[in-house]
């Protein structure tokens, strides 16, 4: 990706400037409305994507800086994905449809009291988000191998307020491997789910939880009970769920 990434640098859309930004950003918007052909043609050459051709990217805003999609990934339509440095997909990994993904990018000058946040999206090996959710990335949101945000309308946040000192802050937010985080749910800045864990519809994680092989649940999320090794979303060998 040599040649591309002279030509993206030429256009000014690797620089960390607010109008780099909102180059991107519109010629995301353009390649969206294009055949699925000419959107990849405007991402690889233009854009700067590393996009295996096995790939498949539905009508969907993508405006990160750095874009790398993975052999047999998927990202459905209506989608809005932008503000991050980063963006990378995995190996089957999946998008759906009707998600918000955004952060504000570090030309903005926002959060100076983080002065580390990466703002970016890493989707492992046939990592998932299904439909309607909102995904805060103002700092890094990690979704490990082979886990899931299922359902919809579940909120990821990165960002947020300390009324102490009166600053705002951005920390990093991990969903481990194997992990499913279902239906309607809140993640809170600074938290982690751990691998092989499930988390059920409805609840708030607000703190970095520790135990695998657990169902989590409630306001905020506590320990149920113990789940099995040999659970069959643990063990499954293909990510797509029949």
């Amino acid at each position: 990706m040599t040649g591309d990434g002279g030509q993206t640098w030429r256009l000014g859309l690797t620089a960390s400037s607010p109008a780099g930004s909102k180059v991107r950003l519109a010629l995301a918007i353009v390649a969206a409305a294009l055949p699925r052909g000419a959107r990849v043609w405007v991402g690889r050459h233009l854009l700067g994507w590393d996009v295996h051709p096995t790939a498949q990217i539905g009508p969907t805003v993508i405006a990160a800086r750095t874009v790398k999609i993975g052999a047999g990934a998927r990202i459905g339509s209506f989608n809005l994905i932008k503000g991050q440095e980063e963006l990378t997909m995995g190996v089957d990994s999946q998008i759906g449809f009707f998600n918000w993904i955004s952060g504000p990018p570090l030309s903005s000058g926002l959060f100076p009291g983080s002065p580390r946040r990466h703002p970016a999206l890493r989707m492992g090996d046939g990592a998932a988000v299904t439909a309607r959710h909102l995904i805060d990335c103002t700092d890094t949101v990690t979704i490990g191998d082979f886990a899931t945000v299922s359902g919809w309308r579940t909120s990821i946040f990165t960002h947020s307020v300390n009324l102490v000192s009166n600053r705002q802050k951005a920390t990093p937010v991990r969903i481990g491997e194997r992990a499913a985080v279902l239906t309607s749910c809140l993640l809170l800045s600074g938290t982690r789910v751990p691998a092989r864990t499930i988390i059920s519809a409805g609840s708030v994680v607000n703190t970095v939880l520790t135990e695998e092989l657990a169902l989590y649940s409630g306001i905020p999320a506590v320990k149920i009970r113990d789940l099995p090794a040999d659970l069959g979303y643990f063990v499954r060998t293909k990510p797509f769920i029949d």
